[in-house]
């Protein structure tokens, strides 16, 4: 079966984008960054906050989560084509050990995992994989139309009295204890500061959802994350990335609806009612995603040979590797234990640095890929898949005449 080259460089440039996004997470904590206030940035570093917020936040983690769907779809119809015994088990055993390395990632690393929820929301999606495009066609298209009504009906259901958002003195007294924590803390006090410290934002969320926040949780969790690998598996069994990328209803018009989906998400700079700011965030970083991947399969097409998608393709191809080695890279820079740069006022800077170590992780991963056919997570996750030993060779040198 052959490999669709512009998914696995599209999957790289999503990592640059997941990591610029984390970026926020990793230098303000996941609900630090919506009280920036507190950190008193320069009007300067608070501009390139927006800016990231704006261009990365929300739209680089549906395009990963799109490719995962993606990818599930091109391994099933791969087993089906060689002929591999229950495919539908090996891909639940995929999916328990992406819960596995997920739970360890954010029990030992870094809090802000997404493996666990993927492994969790492809449970739901594997019993349906062998569906044709037209019934994951129409279910994408009713929950997202479910989603966004929901979106829309929010804002305006009334909140009964209830106090909606943590005040003012609650966050300045969470925002200066994470700090604290996070910026001088040992490997311990990070690791338990859940323990340590109440986020009143999720506080508030619990006190008002009682006994049934867990419930609440663990139904968002896919909601949320299963339309986007159904979209994925929809885009593999249609042909997307084969497509003319100046097709007008399947990509062209994505590209051209860039420039709004990016006013959308900048709502909430203008937007003064918060639940639909945040909606308005949601519904156009979907958008907008979908625009970016609409644009890149047009310049990957133009420019199928550019140096540039040979490095993003190989970096693609490890992105599960890679993606768990931002995650030690960002809490060794920004967490106690580390550089201790949580909550500085360097996001500029920092914005910098990301961007030349996303640059190092490609030449890393270019070198890699000259030897070796799968990253060490990747290995591992093909081991637990097939249940074998040995499911890939070392490459063969080349020869040239």
């Amino acid at each position: 079966m052959k490999r669709i080259k512009v998914a696995d460089a599209l999957r790289g440039f999503s990592l640059l984008g997941i990591f610029i996004a984390n970026l926020l997470i990793f230098q303000f904590d996941l609900t630090g960054q919506l009280y920036i206030d507190h950190f008193h940035l320069s009007p300067f570093n608070h501009g390139v906050f927006n800016i990231i917020n704006i261009l990365f936040v929300g739209s680089f983690m549906p395009i990963f989560a799109m490719l995962f769907g993606f990818s599930m779809d091109k391994l099933y119809q791969s087993m089906k084509r060689k002929g591999v015994k229950r495919p539908k088990l090996k891909l639940f055993r995929r999916a328990f050990f992406l819960m596995i390395i997920g739970g360890l990632h954010a029990s030992y690393i870094w809090g802000g995992d997404i493996l666990f929820g993927y492994g969790f929301s492809m449970l739901f999606v594997i019993p349906f994989i062998h569906m044709g495009k037209r019934a994951f066609k129409y279910f994408t298209l009713i929950i997202f139309g479910l989603l966004l009504v929901l979106f829309i009906v929010m804002p305006f259901s009334g909140d009964n009295g209830m106090q909606t958002t943590p005040s003012k003195h609650d966050t300045a007294n969470y925002i200066s204890k994470i700090t604290k924590i996070y910026s001088e803390g040992s490997y311990s006090d990070i690791r338990h500061v859940d323990e340590t410290v109440e986020d009143p934002k999720f506080a508030l969320f619990e006190d008002q959802l009682g006994s049934i926040f867990f419930l609440f949780i663990f139904i968002l969790i896919p909601l949320m994350e299963v339309p986007l690998f159904t979209l994925g598996v929809y885009l593999s069994k249609s042909g997307w990335f084969e497509k003319d990328a100046l097709d007008w209803w399947s990509s062209k018009l994505w590209i051209w609806i860039i420039p709004l989906a990016l006013i959308g998400k900048s709502a909430v700079l203008w937007v003064q009612h918060p639940t639909i700011a945040e909606n308005f965030t949601e519904v156009f970083g979907i958008i907008l995603a979908f625009g970016y991947m609409s644009l890149f399969k047009y310049m990957y097409q133009k420019l199928p040979q550019h140096f540039t998608f040979r490095g993003l393709e190989h970096i693609g191809k490890m992105s599960l590797t890679f993606y768990l080695i931002q995650s030690v890279i960002g809490t060794m820079i920004f967490y106690g234990y580390g550089l201790g740069q949580f909550g500085s006022d360097h996001v500029t800077m920092m914005f910098g640095i990301f961007i030349v170590l996303y640059v190092l992780q490609v030449l890393v991963a270019s070198w890699y890929q000259r030897h070796w056919r799968y990253g060490p997570m990747e290995y591992l996750l093909r081991m637990f898949t097939y249940w074998q030993l040995r499911v890939g060779k070392k490459k063969h040198a080349r020869h040239h005449s």
